[in-house]
């Protein structure tokens, strides 16, 4: 696995980077575009390289069933916090997660000018 790959994910960080300050467009635009083209819930998701859940838990809340998939332990640990945290009693859908290593998530493409 790439070593900058692991530095940047292992920092923690990646949980804030689509809240910090209020939802951003990239989250916002991203579950509108999905909403157009998932089933209704309470249909089962399966989130590949989930991270620590941004998605998952939008979706869970929403009533889908999801089931998150990441190279890190602890994205898939904060993926579980984040859903706790989130729903506090409420009824709503699930999130299950493992830690899974895959060549396409956790390969580095190099720039075209590279491959030749």
């Amino acid at each position: 696995m790439d070593e900058a790959f692991l530095r940047h994910y292992s920092l923690g960080l990646e949980g804030e980077r689509l809240l910090a300050g209020g939802d951003h467009l990239e989250l916002v635009r991203t579950l509108e575009l999905l909403s157009q083209v998932l089933p209704p819930p309470p249909a089962s998701l399966l989130d590949v390289g989930g991270g620590p859940g941004v998605y998952a838990s939008r979706f869970a809340q929403a009533g889908y069933h999801v089931h998150l998939v990441d190279v890190f332990p602890a994205h898939v640990e904060q993926a579980r916090e984040r859903a706790a945290q989130a729903w506090k009693g409420r009824a709503a859908g699930s999130i299950s997660g493992r830690t899974a290593a895959s060549s396409c998530c956790a390969r580095r493409v190099s720039p075209r000018t590279s491959r030749q």
